[in-house]
């Protein structure tokens, strides 16, 4: 054996015995029984005696990384933004209206008694790294326990309550409002994303479409780079040996592989929720008829602290009206609405994903979807035995199916509409190894995951998931109609696709229109010349990609219905195309030369010069482009001060900018496991550590980093072993 991987060995064997009595940690018990060991690329490949120590490990290396942030999140959940930092006092008054701390107090205990140990110690690893760096940190960072941490991952039940509140005003009230509940207002990873681009990309391709012969699969969501994808190992040996991702702040993996399955989310948009219109009792305002008698409103003070300037604390109180349903979020017209959730009794959601990854077989996966605890999102999965499966998901109230319009608000003057129970996975559209050897889903309604296989809506209530079929799905289909059969290499190549699907559909006409002008202006001729030689990529050296996007943001804004042929389900893959109105085209790409030039310098400049990945001294082009445009390869990088837009760092003490790809997993289920994976903002945001921007260079040339699964892998990619 060499001399270099003896010493490591060794190394790993001593980190394994116990610790003297004056080096233990706060909690001894587990610390003694975990090791950290971080890979070359700072990944921690965590092994542990027990599953509560693995937590107590995944907790403290998490704090290491983003610490700041996961506390950040905690605060808010608290509902204690304004105590700590004199902002966000309607994010608190929301938050302590529906009592989320109090709720997850409460419901704690329905978590199973495992999985009830793995939040504490959870905990208990961040509060240990705080209180070893205490002079490193900053003094507001809190400790949290258990219930911070059921409360953070709670938080995102409460999300969709304003953008209700405000559609229930456009309604009663003839107040403008969003003609329905985005995405990024449903679901608790998108709060701050773009409706149109929150989601993620996935596929699975069966041994019929591969070279090898076996399955494989490919996963990458689309959130704000401060949103913070962070991955981890998670060894326990006998119990569990799982490699994936979570969120900064969230207790335990939601996606990746162990060495039998994998499986990733896209997230989806099922009618979860629900608003209740209460009859207001006409002689007693105080109170509410319902099933025939008369039931009291209640009422509720909430008081919210607020730092001053001088640091002292002031308390702000409002008082809230409470039904029997829950929160009455609004009154009009003798009514009084009340906001349900099946989010806000779902207390279990990450006892899904930590009971998944332990699975072995399709099987034990399919028992664990079957206990319903998972809340919502589309699930890829592929394993060693050749399987894949698409399974749409959600916690789906049956409803009331006569007719009856559950869009807004529904009658509550009884308790006829009230649910009684939930979907069982059984009801929901899956697909299990298709014919046509491959399943999709980028966040489009679950009817097709194939184009060879589609599914039949008619055989699902009307309540459940509908819409077209958009065009980043459809160039994911595209992609995976294109060859016969695809090696790992193809899936890792296929992911980073620059190719904009709404420039094929689109600017043929556009070019015609141009050609059939007579005596066209400079400009257009200009625009003309730009447009034929680009090739309809959003790549970094791409001429034409921000003129015609701007030329479609401009046109697309100024008519009904922009394309000439809308979305056909009997064509689901080749439309929508063609341009309604040439005439208005044509002004709105004037316009775009006009300001691409003045903003830019130039019709013709590269996407490149404008879109930049920034971290600490490095400055590199940057592709891609917003999904809703058609792109697989979905990137929107953020407008600064000095013209460029930015994924990346912007300045000490702020987020991340920028939304779109930032982890990336694609895996063949070969003897052994083929897995590689790309985090393009690194494994931390100290940027003092290298490994905060160590990946972006591979992630601009399109490239992975090999997941390291193995022991043999893990301790010949060693960077530093230790205990917490």
């Amino acid at each position: 054996m060499p001399r270099k991987a003896w010493i490591l060995n060794l190394l790993i064997t001593l980190l394994f015995l116990p610790l003297p009595q004056h080096l233990t940690a706060t909690s001894p018990s587990l610390a003694e029984q975990v090791t950290i060991r971080r890979d070359t690329f700072g990944v921690p490949h965590i092994l542990a005696k027990t599953e509560e120590a693995a937590a107590f490990g995944f907790g403290y290396a998490q704090a290491e990384d983003h610490c700041e942030e996961i506390a950040l999140s905690y605060i808010s959940a608290r509902g204690e933004n304004a105590k700590y930092f004199r902002t966000g006092i309607e994010s608190d008054f929301l938050v302590k209206r529906f009592d989320n701390y109090g709720v997850c107090q409460k419901n704690f205990s329905q978590l199973d008694p495992l999985l009830q140990k793995i939040f504490r110690a959870y905990a208990a690893g961040i509060n240990h790294y705080v209180s070893q760096h205490k002079s490193e940190l900053p003094a507001w960072i809190p400790a949290i326990n258990e219930i911070d941490v059921l409360a953070n991952i709670h938080e995102g039940s409460i999300g969709a309550v304003n953008a209700v509140i405000r559609r229930l005003q456009a309604k009663y009230e003839n107040k403008p409002a969003p003609p329905q509940i985005s995405r990024a207002e449903l679901l608790p990873d998108e709060f701050a994303a773009d409706a149109e681009e929150a989601g993620s990309n996935a596929f699975a391709i069966g041994p019929s479409r591969s070279v090898s012969g076996k399955a494989m699969l490919l996963g990458n969501p689309h959130l704000n780079w401060s949103s913070l994808y962070w991955e981890a190992h998670v060894t326990v040996p006998g119990k569990i040996n799982f490699f994936g991702s979570t969120l900064a702040g969230l207790p335990v993996l939601r996606a990746g592989l162990n060495e039998h399955l994998g499986f990733v989310q896209t997230n989806n948009a099922p009618d979860m929720a629900d608003v209740f219109a209460l009859k207001v009792d006409p002689n007693n305002a105080a109170q509410y008829i319902f099933d025939g008698k008369p039931m009291p409103i209640t009422k509720r003070e909430v008081a919210v602290e607020i730092k001053s300037p001088d640091g002292s604390l002031k308390t702000e109180k409002r008082t809230y009206e409470y039904s029997h349903l829950g929160p009455i979020i609004y009154r009009n017209n003798g009514q009084a609405f009340v906001y349900k959730s099946t989010q806000l009794d779902s207390y279990r959601h990450f006892e899904g994903f930590y009971r998944l990854s332990k699975a072995r077989n399709l099987k034990e996966w399919m028992a664990v979807m079957k206990m319903n605890l998972l809340n919502y999102s589309n699930f890829t999965y592929a394993d060693a035995a050749g399987n894949i499966l698409y399974f749409w998901n959600a916690q789906l109230p049956k409803r009331v199916n006569d007719g009856t319009s559950y869009d807004l608000d529904v009658p509550a003057e009884t308790s006829k509409y009230l649910w009684q129970s939930l979907h069982p996975v059984t009801d929901f559209p899956q697909l299990l190894n298709p014919r046509g050897g491959y399943t999709q889903n980028c966040n489009n309604p679950p009817w097709f995951p194939s184009l060879r296989d589609p599914l039949d809506e008619t055989k699902y209530p009307a309540y459940f998931e509908r819409g077209e079929l958009g065009l980043r799905p459809q160039m994911a289909l595209e992609m995976l109609e294109s060859q016969p059969k695809f090696s790992i290499e193809d899936v890792k190549r296929l992911k980073f696709n620059n190719k904009m699907l709404l420039a094929d559909r689109v600017k043929p006409d556009l070019i015609k229109a141009i050609k059939a002008t007579t005596n066209p202006s400079e400009d257009l001729q200009k625009a003309l010349t730009v447009l034929e030689a680009w090739d309809n990529q959003a790549a970094a050296d791409s001429k034409g990609t921000m003129l015609f996007l701007r030329f479609w943001d401009t046109y697309s804004a100024a008519v009904k219905q922009p394309f000439a042929v809308a979305w056909d389900k009997q064509n689901p893959g080749k439309t929508p195309y063609g341009l309604s109105d040439t005439t208005q085209a044509l002004k709105a790409l004037e316009e775009a030369v006009n300001w691409t030039r003045k903003t830019y310098g130039s019709e013709a400049v590269a996407w490149g010069e404008i879109n930049r990945y920034r971290f600490n001294g490095i400055d590199l082009p940057a592709d891609g482009a917003p999904g809703n445009y058609g792109m697989f390869r979905v990137l929107r990088c953020t407008p600064q001060p000095d013209g460029k837009r930015v994924a990346g760092w912007v300045g000490n003490d702020k987020p991340l900018a920028g939304f779109g790809d930032g982890w990336v997993l694609a895996v063949e289920f070969a003897k052994p496991v083929k897995a590689y994976s790309i985090l393009a903002y690194g494994q931390t945001t100290n940027p003092n550590s290298k490994h905060s921007r160590d990946q972006i260079e591979l992630y601009a040339r399109h490239q992975y980093k090999k997941i390291w699964f193995t022991e043999a892998e893990i301790k010949a990619n060693l960077e530093r072993a230790y205990r917490p």
